[in-house]
């Protein structure tokens, strides 16, 4: 015990005493000088009844995040534009925001924190060291929302660094004294960083994270966050990345003249995009092709081979079986153009196609069951669905 002590005091100083303020002038000099920047961000919702159980994949998210003017906005891959700056209005259920800069900001270039020399450890082959850290309650950027409330709470945590380059690796945080109407008992966050090139040099940026979250009944919920195809953010241009996920659909089509279709829409569509469990993602863009003529009076307002684009809105394993709604944007072929965001889409299985999984027969608005699960859901190119449109009164919309 005595010969332990002189080991506990070294640890307790750091070896440099003007470390942190190095590590902390390091990471103000990586933020003054990172561009506008844009990078795909895909997050896999896992989900456990109580701590004995295991963890399943509830569903994956594809977005894209950009850190533009000091603040974060959000938009779909291949979108036109990134305006979004409220997560949840593009995602529902357990979403987290503050993992691309905020919370670096927040921990290094304020004096929200307090500081203790944790010690020196090995990270991965190489020296590191360690950091604990406080954020009191008037000083937090904390936010833990579970509507219709929103607050703030002190947190606390570590962080560490590399001992020879001074980069920050990784930053825990741990949420404290959580208000009970937010019903959340416990909350993690876990951000990890690397070196990544942008217009022709490389700084340091977030690669994963991983939020957790128990609510008053043992629920938890854990979202693993993946950053990668980060690029420089110039104007409003649509945004792509050079290597887009495999099999990833092509962009919208410019839009030609507006095409006034019936109130009321009912066709036989056929999947040119493939929907898998296990590859395709909320957010990611699907195209089918509508399979003959719509016609009104005669005249052909849809030719067949019309494109019909959407986006997946929801695809979340539930029980046995899988739920599947696709959000519906826009009917386009050449010449001609309509817009569906104003109207009430929904889709029923028209027939059967070499499915992993069966489709259910009871449609949903906006969406289907599809289940038995069997572990897989899989929708190749090729399967026919029932599309029906139907234009929304003033009053519901």
């Amino acid at each position: 015990m005595l010969a332990a002590f002189p080991c506990l005091a070294q640890q307790a100083i750091p070896p440099d005493p003007y470390l942190l303020a190095k590590i902390r002038v390091k990471a103000e000099e990586n933020v003054n000088h990172l561009p506008n920047y844009t990078c795909l961000q895909t997050i896999e919702r896992t989900h456990r009844a109580a701590p004995t159980k295991k963890f399943f994949v509830v569903d994956m998210v594809r977005l894209e995040v950009a850190f533009v003017g000091g603040k974060e906005t959000w938009g779909w891959p291949g979108a036109d534009k990134m305006a979004e700056t409220d997560i949840e209005k593009l995602v529902s259920g357990t979403i987290g925001s503050g993992d691309f800069a905020i919370v670096y900001r927040n921990l290094f270039l304020t004096n929200a924190a307090t500081f203790t020399f944790g010690g020196l450890v090995e990270w991965r082959g190489h020296q590191a060291v360690r950091f604990d850290y406080r954020v009191m309650l008037l000083d937090s950027a904390y936010h833990l929302k579970s509507p219709p409330y929103d607050e703030v709470v002190p947190f606390h945590g570590s962080f560490w660094a590399d001992a020879e380059t001074l980069d920050v690796l990784r930053i825990e945080m741990i949420a404290d004294d959580i208000p009970p109407s937010i019903r959340i008992v416990a909350a993690s966050n876990t951000l990890e960083y690397e070196r990544a090139p942008i217009a022709g040099a490389t700084f340091l940026l977030p690669k994963d994270s991983e939020l957790q979250l128990t609510d008053v009944g043992g629920t938890e919920n854990r979202n693993v966050t993946h950053f990668a195809a980060c690029r420089q953010f110039t104007g409003e241009s649509k945004l792509s990345f050079a290597d887009p996920p495999p099999d990833a659909p092509a962009t919208l089509r410019p839009a030609s003249r507006e095409v006034t279709i019936p109130e009321q829409l009912e066709v036989e569509i056929e999947l040119e995009t493939a929907i898998d469990s296990d590859a395709s993602a909320v957010g990611d863009l699907v195209k089918a092709k509508v399979r003959g003529n719509v016609k009104e009076h005669g005249r052909i307002l849809v030719p067949k081979g019309t494109e019909i684009t959407g986006r997946i809105r929801v695809l979340r394993k539930v029980g046995s079986s899988y739920v599947l709604d696709i959000n519906f944007l826009s009917l386009d072929f050449d010449g001609g153009h309509a817009d569906l965001s104003d109207r009430s889409n929904s889709m029923m299985r028209a027939m059967v196609s070499s499915f992993t999984s069966t489709p259910g027969s009871t449609p949903e608005m906006r969406g289907f069951n599809a289940g038995p699960a069997e572990g897989r859901l899989l929708y190749p190119v090729g399967v026919r669905l029932q599309f029906i449109s139907t234009l929304l009164k003033s009053k519901d919309r």
